[in-house]
Protein backbone atom coordinates (compact mmCIF):
# COMPACT_ATOMS: atom_id res chain seq x y z
CA UNK A 1 0.00 0.00 0.00
CA UNK A 2 2.94 2.11 0.58
CA UNK A 3 4.45 1.76 -3.01
CA UNK A 4 1.08 2.81 -4.10
CA UNK A 5 0.38 5.80 -2.26
CA UNK A 6 4.22 7.21 -3.35
CA UNK A 7 2.90 6.20 -6.83
CA UNK A 8 0.15 8.42 -6.63
CA UNK A 9 1.98 11.25 -4.90
CA UNK A 10 4.47 11.56 -7.96
CA UNK A 11 1.55 11.01 -10.17
CA UNK A 12 -0.39 13.57 -8.15
CA UNK A 13 -3.72 11.46 -8.62
CA UNK A 14 -6.23 9.32 -6.32
CA UNK A 15 -4.97 6.14 -4.87
CA UNK A 16 -7.65 3.74 -4.79
CA UNK A 17 -8.55 0.13 -3.51
CA UNK A 18 -8.96 -2.04 -5.99
CA UNK A 19 -11.31 -5.29 -4.67
CA UNK A 20 -11.49 -7.31 -1.69
CA UNK A 21 -8.07 -8.43 -1.46
CA UNK A 22 -8.40 -11.66 -0.63
CA UNK A 23 -6.16 -13.28 -3.36
CA UNK A 24 -3.81 -10.08 -3.59
CA UNK A 25 -3.81 -6.62 -2.87
CA UNK A 26 -4.36 -4.24 -6.09
CA UNK A 27 -4.66 -0.16 -6.08
CA UNK A 28 -5.20 2.37 -9.12
CA UNK A 29 -3.01 5.34 -9.26
CA UNK A 30 -4.27 7.25 -11.75
CA UNK A 31 -3.41 5.24 -14.77
CA UNK A 32 -0.93 2.63 -12.59
CA UNK A 33 -2.21 -0.68 -11.04
CA UNK A 34 -0.22 -1.08 -8.19
CA UNK A 35 -0.80 -4.76 -6.80
CA UNK A 36 1.09 -7.12 -4.24
CA UNK A 37 0.93 -10.76 -4.94
CA UNK A 38 2.90 -12.17 -2.19
CA UNK A 39 5.79 -14.38 -2.46
CA UNK A 40 6.27 -17.32 -5.01
CA UNK A 41 5.45 -18.32 -8.73
CA UNK A 42 1.66 -19.76 -8.05
CA UNK A 43 0.93 -16.22 -6.00
CA UNK A 44 2.38 -14.26 -9.05
CA UNK A 45 0.68 -16.55 -11.44
CA UNK A 46 -3.06 -16.00 -9.76
CA UNK A 47 -2.64 -12.49 -10.42
CA UNK A 48 -1.51 -12.29 -13.30
CA UNK A 49 -4.16 -14.46 -14.79
CA UNK A 50 -6.98 -12.48 -13.72
CA UNK A 51 -5.70 -9.09 -14.26
CA UNK A 52 -4.52 -9.94 -17.92
CA UNK A 53 -8.20 -11.15 -18.25
CA UNK A 54 -9.78 -7.94 -16.71
CA UNK A 55 -7.51 -5.76 -18.98
CA UNK A 56 -7.92 -7.51 -22.01
CA UNK A 57 -11.83 -6.92 -22.11
CA UNK A 58 -11.61 -3.39 -20.94
CA UNK A 59 -9.15 -2.76 -24.02
CA UNK A 60 -6.37 -1.71 -21.97
CA UNK A 61 -2.69 -1.74 -23.83
CA UNK A 62 -0.27 -2.13 -20.97
CA UNK A 63 2.95 -3.25 -19.60
CA UNK A 64 3.71 -5.30 -16.77
CA UNK A 65 6.80 -3.90 -14.76
CA UNK A 66 7.24 -6.88 -11.29
CA UNK A 67 9.52 -4.44 -8.52
CA UNK A 68 10.41 -6.74 -5.81
CA UNK A 69 13.54 -7.98 -3.74
CA UNK A 70 16.13 -10.40 -5.23
CA UNK A 71 19.39 -11.92 -4.11
CA UNK A 72 22.28 -10.33 -6.17
CA UNK A 73 26.01 -11.81 -6.41
CA UNK A 74 28.98 -8.89 -6.55
CA UNK A 75 26.39 -6.48 -6.32
CA UNK A 76 25.98 -3.98 -3.24
CA UNK A 77 22.75 -3.98 -1.05
CA UNK A 78 20.05 -1.81 -2.31
CA UNK A 79 21.38 -2.66 -6.11
CA UNK A 80 18.74 -1.58 -9.39
CA UNK A 81 18.71 -4.49 -11.11
CA UNK A 82 16.90 -4.93 -14.22
CA UNK A 83 16.56 -8.69 -15.18
CA UNK A 84 17.20 -9.13 -19.07
CA UNK A 85 16.49 -13.11 -18.25
CA UNK A 86 15.46 -14.91 -15.77
CA UNK A 87 16.53 -18.21 -14.77
CA UNK A 88 14.66 -21.06 -13.00
CA UNK A 89 15.69 -22.76 -9.66
CA UNK A 90 17.77 -24.96 -11.88
CA UNK A 91 19.79 -21.84 -13.33
CA UNK A 92 17.71 -22.48 -16.92
CA UNK A 93 16.51 -19.74 -18.88
CA UNK A 94 12.78 -20.70 -18.82
CA UNK A 95 9.78 -21.49 -16.69
CA UNK A 96 8.24 -24.37 -16.48
CA UNK A 97 4.70 -25.57 -15.86
CA UNK A 98 2.68 -28.60 -15.96
CA UNK A 99 -0.67 -27.73 -18.26
CA UNK A 100 -2.33 -30.80 -19.26
CA UNK A 101 -0.33 -32.76 -17.63
CA UNK A 102 2.37 -32.06 -20.01
CA UNK A 103 5.51 -29.51 -19.01
CA UNK A 104 5.33 -26.65 -20.96
CA UNK A 105 8.36 -24.10 -21.42
CA UNK A 106 7.76 -20.43 -21.46
CA UNK A 107 10.49 -18.53 -22.66
CA UNK A 108 12.06 -15.59 -19.28
CA UNK A 109 13.64 -13.44 -20.98
CA UNK A 110 12.41 -9.40 -20.76
CA UNK A 111 12.03 -6.47 -23.35
CA UNK A 112 15.12 -4.80 -24.22
CA UNK A 113 13.43 -1.47 -24.94
CA UNK A 114 11.72 -1.41 -21.55
CA UNK A 115 15.07 -2.20 -19.86
CA UNK A 116 17.12 0.45 -21.84
CA UNK A 117 14.03 2.94 -20.98
CA UNK A 118 14.21 2.19 -17.26
CA UNK A 119 17.77 2.18 -17.31
CA UNK A 120 17.67 5.75 -18.58
CA UNK A 121 14.77 6.63 -16.27
CA UNK A 122 17.03 5.45 -13.41
CA UNK A 123 20.11 7.44 -14.35
CA UNK A 124 18.11 10.50 -14.79
CA UNK A 125 17.24 9.86 -11.49
CA UNK A 126 20.73 9.39 -10.35
CA UNK A 127 20.52 5.54 -9.36
CA UNK A 128 23.26 3.15 -11.10
CA UNK A 129 20.75 0.26 -12.32
CA UNK A 130 22.41 -3.02 -13.39
CA UNK A 131 20.93 -5.37 -16.35
CA UNK A 132 21.52 -8.78 -15.99
CA UNK A 133 19.90 -12.20 -14.86
CA UNK A 134 17.71 -12.91 -11.58
CA UNK A 135 16.80 -16.33 -10.57
CA UNK A 136 13.32 -17.10 -9.94
CA UNK A 137 12.02 -20.17 -7.69
CA UNK A 138 9.54 -21.25 -5.78
CA UNK A 139 11.69 -21.95 -2.56
CA UNK A 140 12.82 -19.28 -0.14
CA UNK A 141 15.53 -21.04 1.16
CA UNK A 142 17.17 -24.06 0.00
CA UNK A 143 15.56 -23.65 -3.78
CA UNK A 144 17.73 -20.20 -3.61
CA UNK A 145 21.07 -21.71 -2.18
CA UNK A 146 20.55 -19.87 0.96
CA UNK A 147 22.35 -20.77 4.14
CA UNK A 148 20.15 -19.47 6.74
CA UNK A 149 17.19 -21.88 6.85
CA UNK A 150 15.81 -24.50 9.52
CA UNK A 151 16.96 -27.40 6.65
CA UNK A 152 20.29 -26.95 4.86
CA UNK A 153 22.29 -30.18 3.60
CA UNK A 154 24.60 -28.21 1.76
CA UNK A 155 27.82 -25.57 3.34
CA UNK A 156 29.27 -22.56 1.50
CA UNK A 157 31.27 -24.00 -0.85
CA UNK A 158 28.56 -26.14 -2.37
CA UNK A 159 26.77 -22.91 -2.82
CA UNK A 160 28.94 -20.70 -4.39
CA UNK A 161 29.92 -23.90 -6.80
CA UNK A 162 26.18 -23.85 -7.99
CA UNK A 163 26.10 -20.21 -8.43
CA UNK A 164 28.80 -19.80 -10.41
CA UNK A 165 27.69 -22.20 -12.86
Amino acid sequence: QKFAEDVAVQLAVDCLSVGAHNRYVLFKCGPILVGSHGMGGPSISILLHELSKLLLYAGADCVWIRIGTCGGLGLPPGSVVLTEESLNGALEPWHETIILGKRTRRTTKFNPELNEELRRTCEDLGLKAHVGKTMCCDDFYEGQARLDGAICDYDEEDKLKFLEN
